[in-house]
């Protein structure tokens, strides 16, 4: 069950809670969507409600741009996961892997989605779902944004995410 709290953060306790919040995450953006993760977390991510949510969103706006962020590819690559297809069709998703020795230097605190410089779903440890949500906390989400551009500069492309010719 998540709770709201009087600043609007919604407390996350569930992986339901993580799905239901990211989904109106993804249906509210309107421009960009900033993805940092392990390995894209199947069960979370790869949900088919939210597959669908970011198919909708990457397509619906010329403009509209998706960038992820991953340290482990081989569990997307190989378990096929559910936004491989996407990643590989729509140039407007772009995703790199972050390179092994930063994550020695500077390990990932959390994993998030972030929507438009302004709401963000934050997912405190890969072992559990416990975090928060909130709609509009621009500070917070600037901060997060910050850690995913350090990441991004020292990131690579992968092969295993070219995109296919259509």
């Amino acid at each position: 069950m998540t709770e709201r709290n009087d600043t609007g953060v919604i407390r996350l306790n569930t992986l339901d809670d993580f799905i239901e919040h990211t989904g109106e995450l993804i249906n509210q953006t309107s421009r960009e969507l900033t993805v940092l993760s392990t390995d894209l977390d199947r069960d979370w991510l790869g949900n088919e409600a939210l597959t669908t949510a970011l198919r909708q969103f990457a397509i619906s706006n010329r403009r509209s741009t998706v960038r992820i962020l991953i340290s482990e590819p081989t569990p997307v690559v190989k378990g096929r996961h559910a936004w491989l297809d996407l990643i590989k069709r729509l140039s407007r998703i772009e995703i790199r892997v972050i390179k092994p020795e930063i994550l020695d230097a500077e390990p990932m605190k959390g994993t998030f989605v972030l929507s438009d410089r302004s709401g963000l779903v934050y997912r405190n440890s890969e072992t559990g779902y416990t975090g928060f949500a909130h709609y509009d906390d621009r500070a917070t989400v600037r901060q997060q944004l910050d850690v995913f551009e350090q990441y991004w500069r020292y990131s690579d492309e992968s092969p295993e995410f070219r995109h296919l010719a259509l």
